[in-house]
């Protein structure tokens, strides 16, 4: 799959309970958590890059500034499937042959691993991997984008990935922010050290 035709979409509008604050605004090595992935991601020439975000949202004006358009979910009661329902409508309105979905609250996803992800994608959907389960970034191709419509709740693509082939990522880097421990660790722990090690 060529990057020019690809529809990039981060993830970002979660209510991030477990963390008890604005998350994606914490500070992780002097920059927005939600901004580390974004950041990687808007360096490439991409058909489009979309944010979906929370109305007023003190992560947007950020995203805006690396080039994102701003899709808002006005609906996060619907959970993580409100989000790729508006995902797939924002990229149905570019040419785009494929869809490219992450998340806000994984800052360590490299960006040579999304490049192989999409270089690899061959007409089906294609998951990351931390070599036990299948995960975002995730890229599926336009004419399965009616799976995602179908998706309900916090489940989000989980089911859909769960059977589809996988790219493995290098250690660690799939690893995402939930709590301020999460955090804490995160900026302990530099990228490809195992936690278990």
């Amino acid at each position: 799959m060529d990057i020019k035709d690809v529809a990039i979409v981060v993830l970002a509008a979660g209510n991030a309970r477990r963390f008890g604050a604005d998350k994606l605004m914490a500070d992780l090595d002097g920059m927005p958590l939600g901004l580390h992935a974004a950041a990687q991601l808007a360096q490439l020439g991409a058909a489009a890059h979309f944010a979906l975000c929370q109305p007023s949202a003190a992560i947007a004006p950020h995203f805006l500034q690396l080039g994102f358009t701003i899709v808002e979910n006005r609906h996060v009661e619907k959970g993580l499937s409100g989000s790729l329902h508006l995902a797939v409508a924002a990229a149905a309105q570019t040419k785009a042959q494929a869809l490219l979905i992450t998340l806000a609250d994984m800052p360590c996803v490299a960006l040579a691993h999304v490049a192989a992800l999409i270089a690899a994608c061959d007409g089906e959907i294609l998951a990351s991997s931390d070599g036990i389960q299948s995960m975002p970034p995730a890229i599926f191709p336009r004419d399965s984008w009616p799976h995602l419509l179908e998706t309900e709740g916090d489940a989000g693509a989980r089911p859909i990935l769960s059977n589809v082939s996988t790219l493995t990522a290098p250690l660690g880097s799939l690893r995402d922010i939930d709590t301020p421990d999460d955090l804490t660790a995160s900026k302990a722990r530099p990228l490809g050290i195992d936690p278990a090690s």
